[in-house]
């Protein structure tokens, strides 16, 4: 357990619930991790840590070196959205180098290598949790919540880039839109939701052509977007997508481009910073 932090994790209708014994000013940042050809993204404020899927590999590590306070080394909780290497790969080293209080997933059980590192963490009594639409996750002014897929979705979906967790996050009124690798198929699906105001988009699916669709863009019209991209052979990001943002007016901040990416508030204004050394 980390210290100087007692955090209760209570497992109630599928909501994740974290109680800290400190209340103190936040300091709140949304991190895009320079992880490579993935994804890896970290909420931070003063007593939590939260981690929505971890890259493919051991830039995990260096990438969190750049982004937690030195000496930390404890998540309270890590999300994988879905059983795809590029989302799920770094969980080995951040076994190796870090504590965990919780795992969640979208309940996929396509992938023996992502079985195996949930049975590594059964095995030191971290919690594994299925998280579906309706879940939540709380912690004082934190709130998550889990938008698709649905409770009950098919093994075939949820095993695919359209079965990834779409997450809402605002987290002392700094808004978050995670969208894993999702497609326009889903993105039909969610943009009848009526959403909050966004203040930043994780772009879905690296940039993919096969994503950001106008119907997405309208519906969430964020301040901000976030690309997390690496160095591949797919041709991402697309251009033409790229141009839709522009077309929308929305600035995008790029991992491939910048480095690890930071985005704070203040005085209700969004602050953008590499943290790249």
């Amino acid at each position: 357990m980390k210290s100087g932090l007692l955090i209760f994790l209570l497992i109630i209708s599928n909501a994740l619930v974290f109680n800290s014994v400190y209340n103190v000013s936040p300091s709140v940042s949304v991190d895009f991790l320079d992880v490579g050809q993935g994804d890896g993204n970290l909420i931070r404020t003063n007593d939590t840590r939260i981690l929505i899927d971890v890259g493919p590999g051991r830039n995990i590590l260096s990438a969190l070196d750049s982004a937690m306070p030195r000496g930390d080394k404890y998540i309270d909780l890590i999300i994988i959205s879905h059983p795809h290497l590029d989302h799920y790969g770094g969980l080995e080293y951040i076994f190796k180098n870090y504590e965990v209080g919780a795992i969640a997933w979208n309940g996929s059980n396509s992938v023996n290598r992502l079985n195996a590192f949930f049975e590594i963490a059964r095995e030191r009594n971290i919690p594994v949790i299925n998280l579906f639409a309706g879940s939540v996750v709380r912690q004082d002014k934190l709130n998550m919540r889990v938008v698709y897929p649905p409770y009950g979705a098919t093994e075939s979906l949820l095993a695919e880039n359209d079965g990834s967790l779409v997450i809402f996050a605002d987290v002392f009124g700094l808004s978050s839109f995670f969208t894993g690798d999702i497609g326009v198929r889903t993105e039909s699906i969610i943009s009848a939701i009526d959403f909050p105001d966004i203040d930043i988009l994780k772009i879905p699916h690296h940039g993919s052509r096969t994503s950001s669709s106008r119907a997405l863009l309208s519906a969430t019209n964020p301040l901000v977007a976030v690309l997390s991209v690496g160095r591949n052979s797919y041709g991402l990001p697309d251009e033409d997508v790229l141009a839709r943002y522009k077309e929308f007016n929305i600035p995008v901040f790029r991992t491939d481009k910048s480095g690890s990416i930071r985005i704070t508030e203040k005085n209700n204004k969004l602050r953008v910073q590499s943290l790249r050394n």
